[in-house]
């Protein structure tokens, strides 16, 4: 008989649009091959996270036969349009934090929540907030849907020479764009009430002879109309993206990627599987121990996995820490010194006006419609984006998000050992000044053409990025493919990779185009 947690756990929760296919791959509860599945802690290789990387690597070895098996910390979300199963800054709920007591995101009061495994962790790092998702399809599930590469100058600049642009973009770009399925925002969406903020945003730009483009975006705009048409509840339309767009909305990964590697038959995915710490066996495998988790957060026990390829992919944030604390605490002696260097925020800022005079209505759209960018107007080149701050949908204020292309300011994760704990060891806020200046300069040219506008002050209390990269940079820790560097079978495949910085992109579209790179050289390799 199945042990009854292991039941619920494999794979992905019942209820979720994967689990059938690792059902059918698996065979029915009670069957041998499903107690068999069950039972196993060795797989040929083990991929830590899915999200951007980890569901490209997850597809792609089982596309070459490779037994794997794929943990991940969070819930799988379903698709439910009768219902919201999201929270968001007007419901809150504790689907949206990480194991959180008080909630905590620009433009959201501080408010008492459940600890819960939610659907986004915010950890508060000295002088820097990182937030990374925490589900099945990772940052895909929380993201913007924004889908953006970095312009050829600044990847040339921050990128190894071995890595080419022309390869880049005219071969794993499109691959990724194949799965994705990135469009920009029909005609008839954009004119449509709830995104009259992105009208008047590009409309505020043309005054500052600013040029903008439509953007490339995974919402389903299919759905999006159907909000818009009272056919689904509305959850884009009225904001919702940040922690989630429950009515399927949003083309996360969960619709992309991963019903396409376990299609394959070689891939399990096992859904609240929190990995707590990674290392090798006396026999020479690679060792991660996970703590099972239930719906609700409780703990239902430990399970140590083997595999001798481990593919970490557990988002930077997460990676660091992992990858550190085997460092520092003897399990995995061998990492290179350069493991936790090199991290980056992606020049993150968050920029509000108010434009009283120019209403926008009760409610404004999710998905970003345009950007901008500028190589030399600022101190910094920067990406600028049509947004939505969800704490301010029904201000008349209009939201950006920008990105900066900066070169220099980086920080590292150390190890306390008085803690036990990674942190993020020597962020100042000054590492954030330079990006925050070029952004309120980009605002004050907008507001100077625009008579009416006025920056909001008060904005953010604390440093934030919603784009940690870095910290296992590609071509120092290790080499073109993801290799860590003197750890043979070792691989990291998420945005720990880039180098600090996107380069004027988010990151989503880049991360996966190195993790397609990465997988298609080692499994021509065989490893």
């Amino acid at each position: 008989m199945v042990d009854p947690h292991r039941r619920k756990l494999l794979g992905l929760a019942a209820k979720g649009l994967l689990a059938g296919l690792t059902g059918a791959a698996l065979g029915g509860p009670g069957s041998r091959a499903y107690a068999a599945a069950a039972s196993r802690t060795h797989f040929r290789a083990l991929v830590i996270g899915s999200g951007f990387g980890g569901s490209v690597a997850a597809l792609r070895l089982g596309q070459a036969g490779v037994d794997t098996l794929v943990v991940e910390r969070g819930r799988e979300w379903p698709t439910l349009p009768d219902r919201p199963e999201f929270g968001s800054s007007t419901r809150i709920t504790n689907t949206m934090f990480w194991f959180r007591h008080t909630t905590r995101w620009p433009g959201m009061l501080p408010l008492p929540v459940p600890p819960a495994p939610g659907v986004m962790e915010v950890s508060e790092e000295r002088n820097l907030d990182i937030a990374c998702g925490a589900a099945v399809g990772g940052g895909s599930i929380v993201y913007t849907g924004v889908t953006v590469a970095p312009p050829r100058p600044y990847f040339e600049r921050l990128y190894p020479a071995g890595l080419r642009y022309d390869e880049f973009a005219g071969r794993w770009c499109p691959l990724v764009r194949t799965m994705l399925r990135p469009s920009p925002m029909p005609r008839d969406v954009y004119d449509s009430a709830p995104f009259t903020h992105s009208r008047l945003w590009d409309r505020q730009l043309a005054r500052a002879r600013m040029a903008t483009h439509a953007i490339d975006s995974t919402f389903d705009w299919r759905v999006v109309r159907q909000e818009l048409a009272g056919a689904v509840p509305p959850s884009a339309t009225i904001g919702e993206s940040d922690f989630g767009c429950g009515n399927g909305a949003k083309r996360d990964l969960t619709r992309t990627y991963l019903p396409a590697a376990l299609a394959t038959g070689n891939v399990q995915l096992r859904a609240l599987h929190e990995v707590r710490s990674i290392g090798r066996t006396r026999g020479g495998a690679y060792s991660v121990v996970v703590r099972r988790l239930d719906e609700d957060g409780t703990v239902l026990g430990t399970t140590e996995y083997t595999c001798d390829m481990l593919f970490v992919a557990a988002g930077t944030l997460n990676t660091n820490r992992l990858l550190v604390a085997a460092r520092e605490e003897g399990r995995l002696p061998d990492l290179p010194d350069t493991v936790g260097t090199g991290f980056g925020d992606n020049g993150d800022q968050v920029n509000l006006r108010s434009q009283p005079l120019e209403p926008i209505g009760p409610v404004q759209g999710a998905p970003c419609a345009s950007t901008a960018f500028f190589p030399t107007e600022f101190e910094l080149p920067l990406r600028v984006e049509n947004w939505l701050l969800s704490g301010y949908a029904s201000l008349p204020a209009t939201a950006t998000f920008a990105m900066t292309v900066d070169t220099d300011h980086r920080g590292t994760f150390r190890y306390d050992p008085s803690s036990r704990r990674v942190v993020l060891a020597d962020w100042t806020r000054e590492k954030s000044a330079a990006a925050a200046r070029s952004t309120l300069a980009f605002s004050a040219r907008v507001i100077a053409a625009n008579p009416g506008s006025l920056p909001i002050t008060l904005n953010n209390p604390y440093t934030f990025t919603g784009h940690p990269v870095g910290g296992c940079v590609l071509g120092r820790s290790t080499d073109l493919e993801g290799r860590v560097r003197g750890c043979r079978g070792l691989y990291v495949v998420d945005g720990s990779l880039l180098p600090g910085n996107v380069g004027g992109a988010n990151p989503s579209l880049t991360i996966a185009a190195i993790a397609e790179r990465a997988l298609s050289g080692i499994i021509a390799a065989g490893g």
